[in-house]
């Protein structure tokens, strides 16, 4: 261990070697042990007095000590009622606004079940009240510690009694944190079962104050520091302050207001053709013609279901599955109105121009009139998306769609744009062919097809207004216009029907109903009588003035059922003169085509039954040659219906 640290110092010093301070000993000791003994004995009677101070009996109280308590007590007393009027006042005020929050809670559960939320809101109050009585037990325990124990004295307070009076005061403090926590649970799980529509909440200042002055018990101190922490609450009663809705205060419902109505199974009595389908709807509506989509937001319990929609104002079996689909989805995310790219205020019409636009008849039965009917109440402030379509189409008839629709039609087959609307309509609305009646869905406006004609007439600035009345002083000679055909249905002998009708006193126009619109128009418009064969130019009636006369020639072949449906009862509600001239076998064409016991002579409605290309290719097929005799009668009925 020598070469080690401790061997090194215990080497240093010997047992037989004295220190100095010990041979000096001798010399002072007597002197330092008198001065230690008696500061010694001075120090045991100062820590004798000051210990037995602590341990003596409190002198008693002097009459000026006692009323100076009383005075304090008193004072103490007052403020207490004070607080305790205070917060009565409070906890009316709270049962107040729990009423406003249960009115308010019952209004929005209303949407679902108001049964519903009487129970759950009478369970709330229940979990409260036991809440209350438990709070009502622990400031009765609370209650129990003796103010008598506790003394108040300006000159010498007590430290031990002040440090039990924080002890309790602790207490009381985590009692009343453990209640709160558990009335705000309450009052969440409350919450959330009586509306999905409020939110969380947290005790008010007023309860926390109100709960806290419960535990306070009747001690003076306790009562002091529970006043300080009503204080400190009040002072943050602005940060955590609850927004109740007062009464008589709009509440904003978030479920989604959306709706959607879509006929269609409509059919019509006495009328072969079921309706189209087509949906209304209103909400947040995006329309992706790139997905040939259309989505609606709505909620699971509106029950809307996905729908496959040719929107086409015609329901045809043949015809339908060359129109384009669009699919229409209730979403229940406004996934797809998030990605709009364009917005429009105004209203979307969806339609199709299909593949019988080619027929002046279905674009005015299929087309222009259900476009009328679906679009003419907003006064041209409506957005057309036109699928299957056709450049030549929408320029042929571009002055009736601009009057309809002052905004730019979208092409729905090439558009890649996103567009939001709030109503849109998927389909046409439509009535029987050529024909409006008064309907709460289809036609709630009543407009009839005087209100289309006179439309019309507005649009390509038809002036004649009326025809020519016969028996005036002037010599103007009726005009009547004779529809010519190139086709099928062609008169053979239309020469001869022109120059008998001048000799009846006409004059006499021969066109077919081709080149520019309102041209022809024009002339139809400038005539008093239109003659044509059954077909789609008699469909050009509808440039007629009122009162004008129209006659319908109606070939060979139980052809009565579509003259009169398609032609003959429009006429009138146009407000026309209508006459019909019926064609017999003879007249026909077809008297050289079949011999006379053929079934289209014995029985021409078997031919209707095979359908329409048994229809097309026989019966519709045909030209006539009039028997200028027989119809000579039919021209002096016109004449006669001129003079009324």
């Amino acid at each position: 261990m020598g070469s080690s640290p401790y061997g090194r110092v215990s080497s240093r010093f010997s047992w037989d070697r004295k220190p100095k301070q010990f041979s000096k000993f001798g010399k002072f000791e007597p002197k330092r042990l008198s001065f230690g003994l008696l500061a010694f004995c001075s120090f045991i009677l100062l820590t004798f007095f000051s210990v037995s101070k602590f341990f003596s009996p409190s002198p008693p109280l002097s009459a000026d000590n006692t009323d100076s308590v009383v005075l304090i007590e008193s004072a103490l007393r007052h403020t207490l009622d004070e607080q305790t009027e205070n917060l009565r006042s409070q906890l009316e005020e709270i049962g107040v606004r729990t009423e406003k929050t249960g009115n308010y809670s019952i209004n929005v559960e209303e949407k679902t079940s108001s049964l519903d939320s009487d129970t759950t809101h009478f369970e709330s109050e229940v979990e409260k009240d036991k809440i209350q009585d438990n709070l009502g037990l622990e400031s009765n325990s609370v209650n129990s510690v003796n103010t008598q124990e506790i003394v108040i004295s300006k000159e010498e307070p007590n430290s031990n009694i002040l440090q039990e009076i924080e002890v309790e005061k602790d207490k009381i403090e985590n009692n009343l944190s453990l209640e709160v926590d558990s009335l705000n649970k309450q009052e969440i799980v409350s919450s959330n079962e009586e509306s999905n529509t409020l939110q969380e909440r947290e005790t008010s200042p007023e309860e926390v104050s109100h709960l806290e002055n419960r535990n306070g018990g009747e001690t003076v101190e306790n009562i002091i520091n529970l006043i300080r922490l009503e204080q400190q609450l009040n002072s943050s009663s602005e940060e955590s302050s609850i927004d109740i809705p007062q009464l008589g205060e709009n509440i904003e419902i978030t479920d989604p207001q959306n709706t959607l109505t879509c006929d269609e199974k409509s059919i019509d009595d006495g009328f072969p053709y079921a309706r189209p389908v087509i949906c209304e709807m209103s909400g947040e509506i995006a329309i992706n013609p790139s997905k040939s989509l259309v989505t609606l937001i709505s909620s699971p319990n509106q029950g809307y279901e996905e729908k496959h929609i040719r929107p086409y104002a015609r329901r045809d079996e043949y015809l339908l599955p060359k129109v384009k689909e669009i699919t229409l989805k209730p979403v229940f995310n406004n996934f797809e109105t998030r990605q709009c790219t364009v917005t429009h205020k105004v209203p979307a019409v969806i339609f199709s121009l299909s593949d019988y636009n080619k027929n002046f008849f279905h674009d005015v039965a299929d087309v222009l009139i259900p476009l009328f009917l679906t679009s003419y109440k907003f006064k041209g402030e409506v957005q057309f998306f036109v699928t299957d379509y056709k450049q030549w189409w929408i320029q042929k008839y571009r002055p009736i769609l601009r009057r309809l629709s002052r905004h730019n039609i979208i092409n729905f087959d090439r558009d890649k744009n996103v567009h939001c609307v709030e109503h849109a309509f998927l389909g046409l609305f439509r009535d029987r062919d050529l024909i409006l009646h008064s309907h709460p869905t289809r036609n709630p406006n009543n407009y009839t097809m005087l209100d289309f004609t006179r439309f019309l007439h507005r649009v390509y600035g038809l002036k004649h207004s009326a025809p020519i009345v016969l028996g005036d002083a002037s010599n103007v000679k009726p005009r009547l216009l004779i529809v010519s055909r190139t086709g099928t249905r062609k008169i053979l002998n239309i020469n001869k029907l022109v120059r008998m009708s001048k000799e009846l006193g006409f004059e006499v126009v021969v066109s077919e109903a081709r080149g520019n619109m309102k041209k022809f128009a024009q002339l139809v418009n400038s005539c008093d009588v239109m003659l044509a064969v059954h077909g789609a130019g008699l469909t050009n009636q509808i440039f007629l003035p009122i009162d004008a006369v129209l006659i319908q020639v109606v070939p060979w072949g139980k052809m009565d059922w579509m003259a009169k449906n398609f032609y003959g009862q429009p006429a009138k509600e146009m407000r026309l003169k209508y006459l019909e001239y019926y064609v017999n076998k003879e007249e026909s064409s077809l008297i050289k085509r079949y011999p006379k016991d053929h079934i289209v002579f014995r029985d021409p409605f078997a031919i209707h039954v095979q359908g329409w290309d048994a229809l097309a290719n026989v019966i519709m097929s045909q030209d006539v040659g009039l028997n200028l005799g027989r119809f000579k009668d039919t021209l002096l009925s016109a004449l006669d219906l001129l003079q009324d």
